[in-house]
């Protein structure tokens, strides 16, 4: 991957939840526990980011990330947290309890730049960090994770709202999808293209690789579901791998149950809270899908 691409990764760590369409992302400004209209106790970092200044390195020394590569964490507002590990995206769920927490296996994408060994190792690290974490505090616009014994492992400082767009009239190119039992990431076959679009009718639409595809679904303010994907018949010899890419890709897709968007990065995620595929938008030309 090229240093545009890491810088596209990099920027982006989607994941907030967008709601009713394409209602602006809502970041909150600290740590409000406050009831709301409801009665409910707000989760306190919910719809936060937050940029990577230090973490303990596996020395026991406390160091900056490399220039230009600073992990970004999101916290969504369903239990899961997203971000760029400065290269690559990443997906977990995390759960809060006074304040206690605690993040599960990580999901990440698998792409570097050539020769960024010093940048492999600082994502590896940081990924095993942010699982070992067991508390936290937030200092005005810093938070501190800390692992069992109470040694702090990773503070951030707060990020500035990135600017997002919509769900709806916007075109989605698929980046990366999840594989196996979701543990690993893969990009999509050299040569072929996975599209989505959401219209504003309920329907969603885009090639699926070989085959045009459409469904209808349904958002609400955390999530979304998609119903009896159809798609046309054709068969596709080349390139190599294309059908069973297509095959993955559409059970995926059926699979959906949220999704979040920061930026210019599209994650859906599964009834599991895993993010299961990744897109970045591209905008059609012509009047009625225009780069914001």
């Amino acid at each position: 991957m090229g240093r545009e691409g890491q810088n596209i990764l990099a920027k982006t760590a989607f994941l907030i939840i967008v709601a009713a369409c394409i209602v602006s992302v809502t970041w909150t400004g600290g740590a409000d526990t406050s009831p709301d209209e409801t009665g409910r106790v707000a989760e306190p970092l919910a719809g936060t980011a937050w940029d990577l200044v230090a973490f303990r390195a596996d020395n026991g020394s406390v160091v900056a990330p490399l220039h230009g590569t600073a992990p970004l964490i999101v916290f969504g507002e369903s239990g899961t947290l997203t971000g760029s590990a400065g290269c690559n995206l990443y997906s977990a769920p995390y759960r809060i309890n006074d304040s206690t927490i605690a993040v599960e296996p990580v999901v990440a994408t698998a792409a570097y730049p050539a020769e960024e060994q010093e940048l492999v190792q600082q994502e590896s690290r940081y990924r095993d960090l942010l699982v070992a974490a067991a508390s936290y505090r937030v200092e005005g616009d810093r938070l501190t994770i800390s692992g069992p014994s109470g040694r702090e492992l990773l503070v951030f400082a707060r990020a500035e709202q990135p600017e997002s767009v919509p769900l709806l009239s916007t075109e989605w190119r698929l980046t990366h999808y999840t594989t196996g039992s979701g543990s690993t990431v893969a990009s999509p076959v050299p040569g072929t293209s996975i599209t989505l679009v959401f219209d504003d009718d309920g329907t969603l639409s885009g090639s699926a690789g070989c085959n045009a595809y459409s469904a209808p679904y349904r958002v609400n303010e955390t999530g979304i579901s998609v119903e009896r994907v159809i798609a046309t018949k054709a068969s596709c010899a080349e390139p190599a791998g294309i059908m069973e890419q297509e095959g993955t890709y559409l059970d995926l897709l059926r699979s959906a149950a949220g999704y979040r968007i920061v930026g210019d990065t599209l994650a859906v995620i599964d009834g599991n809270g895993r993010a299961i595929l990744f897109y970045t938008a591209r905008w059609a030309e012509g009047p009625e899908r225009e780069k914001p």
